[in-house]
């Protein structure tokens, strides 16, 4: 029997915050932030899946967060994870793969000075147009930069139009979903890391692949799986399937 392997988004795929659960619906923690509050939040529904891929299939989270904060989670994953938009990418034993050193570091290297000049160029700004900015990191290299706004997701838009007009250089590509946004790396994205992942696991037999993803820079990863889905209300339904809304 081939493996079933399920990438799975993590926050607004199988987890969000409070804010955006289905009101009065029976909800359950499932992360907290640094200080051990519960920030997230699964419904009956989103619990019943994952209990299910877990049961019949390998689960592999592909998240925006970084490896600490994918500890916070409140679910347990033991085969590969994929960490920083797809610029980490972890074996079951928690270390980096051989290639990882050789394919995606020096990605990592050749796009630092274009990382630290945004996180500059974005700092001067921040408080001033009320969003901050936080550079993430895997031993000394950064992997993406990450800007959010707490209250008004039109100060982001407003960031997002700036950065587009100026244009970004091309080993960098933008992420932006509501009031959060990254600038990440190319060739280490989450569909780089899956199309990677899939190979290494594809040694040990056939595989079905599902990718599970809410926002529009979960597509590509979710391209390349055999099959796809997508939660109700994200943004890959009200911005991409606009057009068929009834």
């Amino acid at each position: 029997m081939p493996r079933v392997l399920i990438f799975l988004d993590l926050d607004d795929t199988i987890l969000q915050t409070a804010a955006k659960c289905p009101p009065s619906e029976p909800v359950v923690p499932a992360a907290v932030d640094r200080i051990g509050q519960v920030l997230s939040f699964m419904t009956r529904t989103q619990q019943h899946l994952l209990a299910f891929w877990l049961e019949r299939g390998t689960v592999i989270p592909v998240t925006g967060r970084t490896d600490e904060a994918l500890t916070r989670v409140m679910l347990n994953f033991d085969s590969w994870r994929i960490t920083h938009h797809g610029a980490v990418i972890r074996q079951p034993d928690g270390c980096l793969p051989a290639w990882w050193y050789t394919e995606i570091r020096p990605l990592l290297v050749a796009a630092q000075p274009r990382l630290w000049e945004y996180v500059m160029r974005l700092e001067q700004h921040a408080v001033v147009e009320g969003y901050r900015v936080r550079s993430h990191s895997v031993d000394e290299w950064l992997t993406y930069v990450s800007i959010k706004a707490d209250a008004d997701a039109a100060v982001l838009d407003a960031v997002h139009a700036r950065l587009e007009v100026e244009g970004l250089p091309e080993e960098l590509a933008l992420h932006h979903n509501g009031n959060n946004m990254a600038i990440m790396i190319r060739g280490a994205q989450k569909h780089d890391a899956v199309r990677r992942v899939m190979a290494e696991l594809g040694r040990e037999g056939p595989i079905i692949s599902i990718g599970a993803g809410d926002s529009l820079s979960d597509i590509p990863f979710l391209r390349i799986c055999d099959f796809a889905l997508v939660p109700r209300n994200s943004q890959i339904q009200t911005e991409s399937w606009r057009e068929y809304a009834q």
